[in-house]
């Protein structure tokens, strides 16, 4: 006879009374103290360990489980280690309810077992996911109710340090996060899952519907304890760091986050999960995590298919030859077979062409120090291959205007000494900049680089590689397959055709976003920007100068003598919009040209302009991170989507090797 039919409090047997197992004979005894239960006592597994608890805590103890024990027992609060807990549920099913901790079982069919004899003799059996009880998931939970439509990406992680390595299966063993997304967002049953196995920690990558995906990371790793749930939606993030107690609300579009400070309640998760276990035993209908969600979890880990990290040469399509994603490619084909995307009829012919060809040391971010700390890492790898294309040994100035900067000359003089930037405080001639409008100017050597030498760079390290490039080839369409694989339907002058890859690396710039319409990904908000640049010849030497931090100009020299890029920050942007969509509008047509307006206005602070002869007006997209006008930060961001799939937003052509070399490591740990 179950509690549902009894007011008497219930007598309940403990078994387990290890490290965990000790916290919950507490937590018992505490309840037994507020007339919530009677503990019968606790069976333990040694002579030594009974008789410790015994005289720690004056409580019945046995080394054996009996039936006679079970007949006098109305529920079990079940601690010792999962390869035991089939057989003692069993067992215990037949006489009492059932409190277990996670996992239900080991392997499925006992998962399934027991489900099977808890419904027989009509029991309860209930899974210790505490984290249900913790008032973080409650309060995300609440956050996420309704659960909004659309796409979705959820990222759990549960990693505990190194050193806490019990040598056990990190799915079962961490599996919180996956309970919680069940919990948080009842999604029901996925339709793939994919395993991704490292040294100690374990990724699955679920697909629970077209548009929903989650990524969850268990394990040991690194020295600290890591507890995180964050869905990721179009427009908001919703982070919940069970750590920290704190919960991010973010709006996507603006970068603005709300902070919710989650403080400890009186009683601790536990102590809730044990009540609610005597309030379910009792027939209060109330919320548990039952057998049936026990056996989901067991049913995710045999469900998960193998990635792509088995295969000797796995198959990897980069999508766009730009720097970014022919560098993705160089370093790929070290240990894949890749195939190199490209819509044009050439490789780097877009961003990478219509670009101020600066080699950036980050005098040009004085609000960012992500992007300088970002330039500084870049650096020495992007040198290294590139050293041949780098022009230096000329002045680059760069000026405070004395009216509309956004950073005075003590802030901009404070930025480069705290980057280490080094400079001398110098004018250039007169004739050059207008002294009258500037209150600081720095000379400097950061250079530039010859885009032609870059060019032919790249494509002998393409060749040198063996990589497949297929130019005047779009790619239309993507999805991800039943095995794990991604096929892309692609488009070019033999045809249409589908082909399925191992990985798939985006790097399409302005474009980041189709990708995510494709596999159905939340988009990344960004900023489009219409850029029109001038080629204009001076009489003049190489030199360079910008005028620093607000709705100024840039005029920055090429490879070829008297030949410069001129960028007025106001002035070159035809347009500017952060579509909803996350694409750029790419089918109106260019509906105004402000040639003589950049000319007028930037040569009011480069009197030499008066000299200037238009050579070409180049027109481009660019393509940033929405919300980050406070700062202006163009850090390079590398974001994995789950499933094998990467997109790239390449902040500087500088971030584009060592981007690639990040993304070829988190592959190589697969």
């Amino acid at each position: 006879m179950t509690l549902q039919r009894q007011r008497r409090i219930p007598n309940i047997l403990l078994i387990g009374a290890g490290r965990f197992g000790e916290i919950h004979l507490q937590k018992l005894l505490a309840l037994q103290k507020e007339g919530l239960l009677s503990l019968l006592g606790v069976v333990v597994a040694s002579s030594a360990t009974r008789d410790r608890i015994q005289k720690t805590y004056g409580v019945q103890v046995w080394t054996e489980l009996s039936d006679a024990v079970l007949a006098h027992t109305d529920a079990v609060d079940i601690v010792t280690p999962p390869e035991t807990h089939a057989e003692l549920a069993l067992r215990c099913l037949q006489y009492a309810d059932v409190l277990i901790e996670k996992p239900l079982a080991t392997n499925l069919a006992d998962a399934r077992a027991m489900e099977a004899c808890a419904k027989k003799y009509k029991r309860v059996l209930m899974v210790g996911y505490i984290f249900r009880f913790d008032p973080m998931l409650i309060k995300l939970k609440k956050l996420l109710s309704p659960f909004p439509r659309g796409n979705v990406h959820i990222r759990g992680e549960f990693i505990n340090p190194r050193t806490h390595d019990d040598g056990r299966d990190p799915v079962l063993e961490m599996s919180h996060p996956l309970d919680s997304i069940r919990f948080v967002s009842r999604l029901g049953a996925p339709t793939l899952v994919t395993h991704v196995p490292h040294a100690r920690t374990s990724t699955l990558e679920i697909q629970y519907a077209p548009t929903i995906h989650a990524t969850v990371n268990m394990g040991w790793e690194g020295e600290a304890k890591r507890r995180t749930l964050t869905y990721t939606f179009d427009t908001k993030e919703i982070h919940a760091d069970f750590m920290g107690r704190t919960i991010e609300i973010k709006d996507r579009f603006k970068n603005i986050t709300k902070n919710i400070r989650i403080p400890h309640t009186a009683n601790d998760p536990l102590t809730e999960e044990i009540v609610r276990f005597l309030d379910v035993i009792r027939g209060k209908k109330v919320s548990y995590p039952t057998a049936a969600d026990g056996v989901g979890i067991l049913e995710l880990k045999e469900q998960a298919v193998p990635t792509s990290s088995n295969k000797k040469r796995p198959r990897v399509a980069i999508i766009g030859a730009g720097i970014f994603g022919t560098n993705c490619a160089i370093e790929l084909a070290k240990f894949c077979d890749v195939v190199l995307i490209e819509r044009n009829e050439d490789i780097l012919q877009e961003a990478s062409f219509v670009n101020q060809y600066r080699h950036h040391w980050g005098y040009h971010y004085p609000r960012s120090s992500e992007t300088v700390r970002d330039i500084a890492v870049a650096l020495p790898t992007f040198e290294t291959r590139y050293e041949k294309a780098i022009i230096r040994n000329f002045p680059t100035y760069y000026a405070i205007a004395k009216s509309g900067s956004r950073v005075t000359p003590r802030e901009y003089l404070d930025f480069c000494r705290a980057h280490g930037l080094a400079f001398t405080k110098e004018f250039p001639d007169p004739e050059f900049l207008n002294r009258n409008k500037v209150s600081l100017s720095l000379k400097t050597l950061e250079p530039i680089y010859n885009y032609d030498i870059l060019v032919d760079i790249t494509k002998k390290l393409l060749g040198r590689n063996s990589i497949e490039i297929r130019l005047s080839t779009a790619v239309q369409g993507g999805r991800i397959k039943k095995n794990g694989a991604k096929e892309l339907s692609l488009k070019s002058r033999k045809g249409v055709y589908k082909e399925p890859f191992d990985y798939v690396i985006n790097a399409t710039y302005a474009q980041y976003n189709q990708l995510a319409h494709w596999f159905n990904f939340p988009i990344k908000p960004i900023r489009i920007d219409l850029v029109e640049a001038l080629i204009v010849q001076l009489p003049l030497p190489r030199i360079s100068l910008a005028v620093m931090d607000g709705p100024f100009t840039n005029l920055v020299p090429t490879s070829t003598d008297g030949l410069f890029t001129l960028v007025h920050i106001r002035e070159s942007i035809l347009e500017r919009y952060v579509p909803r969509t996350g694409l750029p509008n790419v089918s109106r047509k260019i509906r105004k040209r402000n040639v003589a307006q950049t000319l007028k206005k930037s040569r009011a602070w480069f009197p030499i302009l008066s000299h200037a002869t238009i050579q070409e007006v180049r027109y481009t997209l660019r393509a940033v991170n929405a919300g980050r006008e406070r700062d202006d930060g163009r850090p390079s961001d590398v974001s994995y989507h789950g499933f094998g799939i990467w997109s790239v937003l390449g902040g500087k052509i500088i971030n584009s090797v060592i981007a690639a070399q990040e993304i070829a490591n988190q592959i190589r740990k697969d």
